[in-house]
């Protein structure tokens, strides 16, 4: 895989909420790869995706933080030759732990900056950041996470 690289996971029986294309009731997010680790894409959230008025639920939050550290590990394993770049190969990872800081209202409707990055790996487990961020790349919601290979 290659930086600049738009990952996709477009295959046939691909129903998942975060990255599906086809789903509609999804986010069908889709990222460019940024580092050798590192993932970043823009994001819109719609109305009928808020908690608050105007603001992202917490949980959508969580899930497009979540896709996106799915996404950099992908990217790692891809980069590294470890995996291949086919619908069997990202899914030997899983989340283990995740923490979650809100720090500011994240806006339903205006586009947001949504990135992640692995940025260590010991043994099975692999650790990762992740943020939202709003038009002026202040972060409105961050994300560490452990990811194990299962």
């Amino acid at each position: 895989m290659a930086i600049g690289k738009e990952i996709v996971f477009d295959f046939p029986d691909n129903n998942c909420f975060g990255c599906s294309p086809t789903n509609e009731r999804g986010l069908q997010l889709r990222f460019t790869q940024v580092s050798h680790s590192g993932v970043a894409t823009r994001y819109t959230a719609p109305a009928h995706t808020c908690g608050a008025p105007g603001v992202v639920h917490g949980g959508v939050q969580a899930a497009l933080l979540d896709e996106a550290i799915g996404f950099a590990m992908h990217a790692m394993h891809a980069s590294n030759g470890e995996l291949g770049a086919d619908e069997a190969g990202w899914q030997n990872v899983a989340t283990m732990e995740f923490d979650l800081r809100y720090r500011r209202p994240v806006p339903v409707g205006i586009e947001v900056g949504v990135r992640a990055e692995v940025i260590g790996a010991y043994g099975k487990d692999y650790y990762a950041v992740a943020e939202i961020t709003g038009t002026d790349d202040e972060v409105l919601t961050s994300a560490t996470a452990k990811w194990r290979r299962v």
